[in-house]
């Protein structure tokens, strides 16, 4: 195998699509694209953290912060918390009667989550906290999809636990300290490990680049981007999820590859992207050196080569076939 590079390439990137809350593809996603390709259509979470050997539906509850505005709530990056194992304790202490009644006493805690078997809640229709941070939590909370009055039974438990913690000697420590306060949990990543299927594109990855909450927990082969890193060698395929990047950071990756790629550090660059639901690719090789329009985007000059924007516009993106 020669040296291969990988971009799974989020809309924001893409000048040409445009993306909003209002398109409903979105909303059927249980978990971001990179969630997907790690673990199915399902990005069954909490089968994946979960240590018990048993094969049935989990569930993430993912201790957040709900940030209130004018006139809605916004979900906080959950990283941010930095949440000890103390807090979690004392502050699952707290809630303990409370999610008996409603999820039973066989949990797995974590200082960031506890697992519980799903249940009754495994038939709603629930998102990552990755696909809803930083937006407003009316649209993307746990919904009916066959068994009605479910949503509104996930959300009496959500607000008894948000009244207790209110004025958790807790969280008025993390006031006190300046650091946002775990006022509530989040509902997502259902399913069991029958339900994990990794996308065969990482099949022959060797190294994969992301920053994901969960990191290595998804996969063994993750490790934080690293754009000294990022370029593979000794006939090695690197994969990068570009999502987790900043735009402005985005073009010293794409910089970076391109000039490995000029220099023959690379024979082959992959883009992929989800575009209505489905995966779709696009391969660059040494050929697009002598063809029409990238002959001229690649000049004879080895320290020029086409700008990210500039590429773009002009990709041609085939459905993957595994």
């Amino acid at each position: 195998m020669n040296n291969q590079l990988s971009f799974l390439i989020p809309e924001f990137l893409l000048d040409s699509v445009e993306l909003s809350e209002s398109d409903d593809a979105i909303f059927e996603q249980k978990g971001t694209s990179e969630e997907i390709v790690l673990l199915g259509k399902n990005a069954s979470i909490a089968a994946k953290l979960s240590s018990s050997p048993e094969n049935q539906p989990k569930v993430c509850l993912e201790l957040v912060h709900l940030h209130a505005t004018r006139d809605h709530l916004v979900l906080m990056d959950p990283s941010l918390l930095k949440i000890t194992a103390e807090e979690e304790l004392a502050l699952r202490t707290s809630v303990a009667d409370t999610l008996e009644q409603f999820l039973g006493p066989a949990g797995e805690f974590y200082p960031y989550r506890w697992i519980y078997p799903a249940g009754e809640f495994s038939d709603l229709l629930m998102h990552s906290p990755s696909l809803a941070s930083g937006l407003n939590i009316d649209i993307w909370m746990p919904k009916d999809t066959h068994t009605q009055g479910l949503a509104k039974k996930w959300r009496r438990l959500q607000n008894e636990i948000q009244m207790i913690w209110h004025d958790h000697p807790v969280n008025q420590a993390r006031l006190e300290r300046g650091e946002l306060s775990v006022n509530s949990v989040w509902l997502y990543g259902c399913g069991s490990t029958t339900e994990i299927a990794q996308h065969p594109l990482l099949k022959d990855v060797h190294r994969i680049f992301s920053d994901h909450l969960l990191g290595s927990s998804l996969d063994l082969r993750i490790t934080p981007l690293s754009l000294h890193d990022v370029v593979p060698n000794t006939h090695q395929h690197h994969f990068v999820f570009s999502q987790d990047l900043k735009a402005s950071h985005w073009e010293d990756y794409w910089n970076t590859s391109m000039a490995a790629f000029q220099k023959k550090i690379l024979a082959q660059i992959h883009l992929y992207r989800f575009h209505q639901g489905k995966l779709q690719h696009h391969m660059l090789n040494p050929n697009e050196f002598k063809r029409g329009f990238f002959k001229n985007l690649f000049t004879k000059n080895k320290k020029h080569f086409p700008a990210w924007l500039e590429y773009s516009k002009k990709i041609h993106w085939t459905e993957y076939n595994e």
